[in-house]
């Protein structure tokens, strides 16, 4: 989901409390806080030396150690989260929006939006996995290229008596 499109979201919906389901079943404590909101530059090299560059935003999630059962995040408290920080800059509009997260029970994770939906009157945004790649693999389009990309499909080992315990 595009920075742009979470936005639109919040504002068509902003009396609703905000719920963030980070794995199936399991959400963000519902007094969670928006502590920062980061737009993140990639210039990256991948291992068949093609330099890579993208922008994203990260917004963070945050629980208090000790919960506050009074405090809940609405759409239009997280637009006007938003708005104060496009005062001091810009947030990027047309890139990917993911959440950092993590609890005592989960790792930290910076995790795409799936999908959301409004379910008795709450708005949900349903958290994805993230994933990593090899860009290599990924730009080949012939099989040639494919077994001289760097992580190519493994070949099969053979086993001989020297190396039967398939350990080496």
């Amino acid at each position: 989901m595009k920075t742009k499109e979470f936005l639109n979201v919040l504002k068509t919906n902003q009396n609703l409390p905000v719920y963030f389901e980070y794995q199936s079943g399991n959400f963000v404590r519902t007094d969670f806080h928006l502590t920062e909101i980061k737009n993140v530059d990639y210039n990256t090299v991948d291992c068949g030396g093609v330099q890579n560059k993208w922008q994203e935003v990260h917004v963070q999630l945050w629980e208090n150690e000790t919960p506050e059962p009074s405090h809940q995040l609405t759409a239009s408290k997280m637009l006007s989260i938003f708005e104060l920080v496009n005062k001091v800059r810009t947030t990027l509009k047309n890139v990917e929006i993911l959440f950092e997260y993590q609890n005592q029970n989960f790792h930290k994770a910076t995790l795409p939006v799936n999908d959301f939906e409004v379910k008795n009157d709450l708005l949900i945004f349903r958290l994805g996995e993230g994933f990593t790649t090899c860009k290599a693999k990924d730009r080949v389009t012939t099989e040639d290229e494919k077994a001289q990309a760097c992580c190519a499909s493994p070949v099969e080992e053979v086993k001989t008596e020297a190396n039967q315990c398939g350990c080496c």
